[in-house]
């Protein structure tokens, strides 16, 4: 499933994406992915506002991929700042801010180097690497809808090191191959780049319908943001032609094509996993898909 020179193969993700998409379970799995990852984002030890923002969530995995690849060297700042900011997550002056504020939640340490103490090396906590296994878990619950799994979902989320090789390779597709998640999804990348427009993807993903309720409080408290960020993104989103609002109420209807959308990105993203899973305990292809399709 992966060339040799790659960590992806964007034909076999496409095949796999789409045989996922159509898979009779499918509901249940985007039901599963769409409310418990968010579930995960906004419940666990951090602050809501810092987890839930994407340019963070990167350097929380560049921090744990490269303490992975170098445990010695593990990871900088000044290198944090070349890879990410050169990748368009953030720029220097934000990822200094995002550093500062995982270090005071306990999500990472700023260590001496063992051999220069003039140096320093960001570290990810035990907390951090528990909160990271509950999300990793969390995906392999609505996974295995769709995927036969090797193991009990909970039980291989958890396994020791697992987690941490899967963000690695995360980055690593990133840094090495080019490749992002939100390739080819225009809607995607410009929602991820809103502080919580992820998980609000998300909940329009998570019914499959059209008629979405996007009650500005309700998601206020939920999120832990203000309602006027909340309509902010969704206006947003309607000036982009994705969805339509009801003045009469919190209902937003969305535009076909973009539900289709939501679809196949959540398709695509529990596919991105599998193919992982698969290349590292060997499931045979044929075992991929877990139940019969349409």
């Amino acid at each position: 499933m992966v060339s040799q020179d790659s960590r992806i193969d964007r034909a076999a993700l496409a095949i796999r994406a789409d045989a996922i998409l159509h898979h009779a379970h499918f509901a249940d799995a985007r039901a599963l992915f769409c409310t418990d990852v968010p579930e995960t984002y906004l419940t666990g030890p951090f602050r809501r506002t810092l987890i839930a923002d994407t340019s963070c969530f990167a350097i929380l995995i560049s921090i744990i991929g490269l303490n992975r690849l170098d445990p010695v060297n593990g990871a900088s700042v000044s290198l944090l700042v070349t890879a990410l900011e050169r990748g368009g997550f953030a720029s220097e002056t934000r990822i200094r801010a995002y550093i500062n504020d995982l270090q005071h939640s306990g999500a990472i340490e700023i260590v001496a180097h063992e051999s220069d103490g003039r140096r320093r090396k960001l570290v990810p906590t035990v907390r951090l690497i528990d909160y990271q296994r509950a999300w990793f878990a969390a995906n392999l619950r609505a996974l295995a809808q769709v995927f036969a799994l090797p193991f009990d979902a909970d039980a291989l989320g958890h396994s020791e090191g697992l987690v941490e090789r899967y963000l690695t390779n995360v980055m690593l597709r990133h840094a090495v191959d080019h490749f992002t998640i939100f390739d080819d999804f225009p809607e995607a990348k410009s929602l991820m780049a809103r502080r919580h427009g992820y998980i609000l993807m998300l909940e329009l993903a998570k019914d499959g319908g059209l008629d979405v309720d996007v009650g500005r409080n309700r998601l206020a408290q939920k999120f832990g943001v203000s309602t006027a960020h909340i309509a902010t993104i969704v206006a947003d989103a309607e000036s982009e032609g994705w969805l339509q609002r009801n003045p009469q109420s919190s209902i937003v209807t969305l535009d076909r094509v973009f539900a289709d959308r939501l679809n196949l990105w959540v398709a695509r993203e529990l596919a991105l996993i599998a193919m992982w899973v698969e290349s590292r305990f060997c499931t045979p292809q044929t075992a991929g898909i877990q139940k019969n399709s349409h």
